[in-house]
């Protein structure tokens, strides 16, 4: 018995069936959205949509007590409200560490789908580079 069958046992099947819906459009999205950075002519609306991003699943995942990707949402959110306020802050190393961050996400997303167990975070996640 993994995430998923644990998920539909405290809540509604359609609220989890719709959380992953969501969940997978936004780690879709994510990746293009993240490399749409380095276009310096639509960076603050990409900064603002990644925000979005987070703060959604951010918010979902702390209604499911999804704690980990709750934790990971919660990091990225505030990394992108850090950037709302330097947008020319964007640099290779946040890129790349935002790529990770999208690859964790779909990972676990495919973990929950799948009723499995939600692995350890990367822990080259957890060296967030510097802002300003």
């Amino acid at each position: 018995m993994g995430i998923r069958n644990r998920l539909e046992r405290e809540f509604d099947y359609d609220i989890v069936d719709e959380f992953l819906d969501h969940f997978d459009v936004m780690t879709e999205v994510m990746e293009p959205t993240i490399i749409a950075l380095e276009d310096e002519e639509r960076r603050i609306e990409k900064i603002n949509e990644l925000f979005r991003l987070f703060h959604n699943i951010k918010s979902a995942s702390s209604f499911l007590k999804i704690d980990r990707v709750h934790l990971l949402s919660e990091l990225a959110e505030e990394t992108m409200e850090r950037l709302r306020d330097d947008p020319s802050a964007v640099s290779e190393d946040l890129i790349d560490w935002l790529l990770l961050v999208s690859d964790q996400f779909r990972a676990w997303y495919g973990e929950i789908s799948s009723d499995g167990e939600l692995e350890d975070i990367d822990p080259k996640i957890l060296l967030v580079p510097k802002i300003g």
